[in-house]
C-alpha cells in the first residue's frame, strides 16, 4: 500500500479539491496543513527547497501547493487535481 502524504492548506481550494476526490475514492492519505504549526511549514519548505520539480513553481513566485509526496519521495506531483492523477495514486 501506498504511504500518501498531501502538502497544502485548507485555505487553499486546489488543497479541498483534492482533498474530495482522494475521498470520492477511498484512497488512504495524510494531510500537512503547511500553515498549521512552523513545524509543518518547515517540513514543506525542506522538500520545496530541495525538489528540482519546486523550480518552475518558485519562478513563478507561486507556493507550490497541494504537493503529494508517495513512498518517502519515489514519486512527487505538483498536479492540479485531476481523474489522472487519482489512477496514478491508485496503481
Amino acid at each position: 500500500m501506498k504511504k500518501i502524504f498531501v502538502f497544502g492548506s485548507v485555505q487553499c481550494p486546489d488543497c479541498m479539491v483534492l482533498k474530495e476526490l482522494l475521498e470520492k475514492h477511498q484512497i488512504r492519505y495524510s494531510f500537512v496543513d503547511v500553515l498549521d504549526s512552523l513545524g509543518k511549514l518547515k517540513m514543506f519548505l525542506k522538500y520545496r527547497d530541495s525538489l528540482p520539480d519546486f523550480e518552475a513553481v518558485k519562478q513563478k513566485g507561486s507556493v507550490g501547493i497541494p504537493f503529494i509526496l508517495v513512498n518517502d519521495g519515489e514519486w512527487t506531483s505538483l498536479d492540479a487535481p485531476s481523474e489522472e492523477l487519482i489512477a496514478r495514486l491508485k496503481d
